[in-house]
């Protein structure tokens, strides 16, 4: 229902920024174009949407100056969802991620969170935008990004292109948000781990999230019973057991080496779980 609010919300929204913003050829303006750039400014959308013409947007935006790379960003404004949706106006968004400040890309977070963040998170191409914004922007910035995986953590961490977005979120975001998200998936570690794309976040985390992210996981792992060995079983989750065993130190080690060889049995039969095995 709060999404079905949404969307009438920002369809006004897109409509408002298209007519206000929307540049066109008569336009003049502020600053003065050369080269590619001048071939693209005010057709940035219409190219954007193609397969030649958005490389064409992305070439301008690699060469233009910083003060052209605004001018050309600017024409998708109120264009954002549907580019999120497009094979290849989703390369221009990430080009605009890479090229641009991160002040200067928040438009792009201001229609992602109103037109519901954690669905671009969920989408084939909004996965790759979110990851980028992720990277490029301010934590103040992708707060609200990240709030709103949070509350539809279940859903998203378990989704073909949003566990992607989940474990970027662990590599790349502020601390305060991998710590927010890292307890999330230690809190939900025994139904992920018997997930295809729960127990890819599993092995994710404990391969790039912050050492102390790793080793509390890897503690997890040991501490519910079975737990290691149903994961080592998996084709995602056999990383995140071997992981966990270079993680591990002392006597939690030694314990899950023994907890691996007690399964042996059962690992052997997995053709993930032998190369488990082989680590021990």
């Amino acid at each position: 229902q709060q999404q079905q609010q949404q969307q009438p919300q920002y369809q006004q929204y897109q409509q408002h920024q298209y007519q206000q913003q929307q540049p066109s050829n008569s336009v003049q303006l502020a600053v003065p174009v050369a080269g590619v750039s001048a071939t693209v400014v005010g057709k940035v959308w219409e190219l954007s949407q193609e397969a030649t013409g958005c490389r064409e947007v992305q070439r301008a935006l690699e060469e233009a100056s910083t003060e052209v790379r605004r001018q050309l960003a600017s024409e998708l404004h109120g264009h954002v969802w549907e580019a999120l949706r497009s094979p290849h106006a989703n390369f221009v968004l990430q080009k605009c991620v890479a090229t641009l400040e991160p002040e200067a890309l928040q438009f792009i977070i201001d229609e992602m969170v109103l037109g519901s963040a954690e669905k671009a998170a969920k989408s084939k191409f909004g996965c790759r935008v979110f990851q980028r914004l992720v990277e490029r922007c301010t934590s103040e910035q992708v707060t609200p990004l990240v709030e709103a995986v949070i509350e539809d953590f279940a859903a998203v961490v378990r989704h073909p292109y949003g566990n992607y977005v989940v474990q970027h979120i662990l590599e790349h975001a502020a601390p305060e948000h991998q710590r927010g998200l890292a307890q999330l998936v230690e809190c939900d570690v025994q139904c992920l781990a018997a997930d295809t794309f729960g127990s890819a976040v599993v092995s994710g985390a404990l391969t790039k999230a912050p050492a102390e992210i790793q080793l509390s996981l890897a503690r997890a792992l040991l501490r519910e019973q079975g737990l290691l060995v149903l994961i080592a079983c998996g084709r995602h989750g056999h990383a995140a057991a071997t992981r966990a065993l270079q993680v591990l130190s002392g006597a939690e080690l030694e314990e899950a080496k023994r907890v691996l060889l007690a399964g042996e049995s059962t690992l052997g039969a997995s053709r993930f779980g032998r190369l488990v095995l082989q680590h021990l």
